[in-house]
């Protein structure tokens, strides 16, 4: 899938790890200091309008490096992308910081920990975030749109949407918001305070979810949020899992809903074995993510799900892209899109419902 952004139009200089002269193509109006360190450039993507300082590490290590438009990397921050760095528009990384989206395993002691196998899960910054100087970014970490982080912070979990965290490990300390709960800066269907409209939409679109699972299946609600949704899936199936990237969501579901199941969990890299579930609900979850992250979510949902099990997906078709309705979208998909997106990775793919967005897409056999 191609980056959110305008296809690469210009072409800048840099060094590789050897000191070697690499040419990188980006986006127009984007400046690259030529001491900035850009390992395997083809592996590489930067849109427009963005600025890469000098000492600058972009370090993919066989995975990939995306940065969108309007980006500031500041000076002689690391980025290694084995599993994949992901980093929407408008955001500042500060001088110093350290994103690391791998791992080096150390079972083995009778060999040296640089000869033992390298992980990768990978990192997503959703836009419009601050990381203050010489903060380090731990691999599968996910830092939703609006969300700042404070210097010297080490994230080992996600940190949610409009949030500003601090601290080693971080932990979220307050929000970007005052007041009641705002449906251009929430990004989760809230147990307390949705208005009544927002919350009979929600309600209506669980009810309809809810006509396509049984109480037999094995069932995973991905991005869960608050639970609000799993809730009422659970009225039909109790044994239903819900899983999310956001603790503090997390948490307001387990105490809301103590006899549902509910994991941490990335949506790019689910805590479930292989073929674990006959059905996976994700409901208004695609239009929150960047476009590659979206796809590594469904290439994961195919993975957890039983041969011949369905994806029951819902998301808004307004075909408007990165144009999007709400603060908290990122890229909201026409119907063929989705339709083609989701044909990538399941053998039969139907739209059942127009209103609300609704796929059934079926795993093959």
């Amino acid at each position: 899938m191609i980056p959110w952004f305008k296809k690469s139009k210009q072409v800048s200089a840099a060094k590789d790890l050897y000191n070697r002269p690499v040419k990188i193509t980006h986006g127009e109006g984007t400046f690259i200091d030529p001491e900035a360190i850009i390992d395997q450039p083809e592996r590489v993507s930067i849109g427009a309008n963005t600025i890469l300082r000098r000492g600058v590490i972009l370090r993919p290590e066989g995975g990939e490096i995306v940065i969108g438009n309007n980006c500031v990397i500041n000076h002689y921050s690391t980025l290694h992308g084995k599993g994949g760095i992901y980093i929407g528009d408008w955001v500042i990384i500060s001088p110093h910081c350290g994103l690391y989206a791998q791992n080096h395993t150390c079972s083995e002691f009778n060999q040296p920990i640089t000869r033992q196998p390298n992980t990768g899960k990978g990192i997503y910054l959703m836009g419009d975030n601050w990381v203050g100087s010489h903060a380090v970014v731990l691999d599968d970490v996910t830092i939703g749109k609006g969300a700042v982080i404070g210097a010297h912070a080490t994230l080992t979990t996600s940190i949610a949407m409009a949030s500003i965290a601090a601290g080693t490990p971080a932990r979220i300390i307050k929000k970007r918001y005052n007041g009641p709960w705002d449906f251009q800066k929430e990004e989760r269907a809230a147990i307390r305070g949705m208005p009544r409209d927002i919350e009979a939409h929600v309600q209506e679109r669980a009810r309809l979810l809810k006509q396509y699972i049984c109480a037999e299946d094995s069932v995973l609600d991905v991005g869960c949020g608050e639970g609000v949704i799993t809730a009422t899936l659970a009225e039909k199936n109790p044994a239903i899992t819900g899983c999310d990237y956001s603790p503090e969501a997390l948490s307001h579901a387990q105490q809301n809903f103590p006899r549902i199941t509910f994991v941490y969990s990335n949506a790019t890299h689910l805590r479930f074995a292989d073929e674990s579930f006959t059905r996976v609900i994700f409901s208004d979850i695609a239009e929150h993510l960047l476009p590659q992250q979206c796809k590594k979510s469904l290439s994961e949902i195919q993975r957890v799900l039983q041969r011949g099990g369905k994806l029951i997906m819902a998301t808004p078709l307004t075909g408007q892209k990165t144009n999007t309705s709400t603060y908290a979208h990122l890229y909201e998909y026409s119907a063929d899109e989705m339709h083609s997106v989701l044909g990538e990775l399941f053998d039969d793919v139907q739209l059942v419902d127009k209103t609300f967005g609704l796929f059934i897409a079926q795993k093959g056999n």
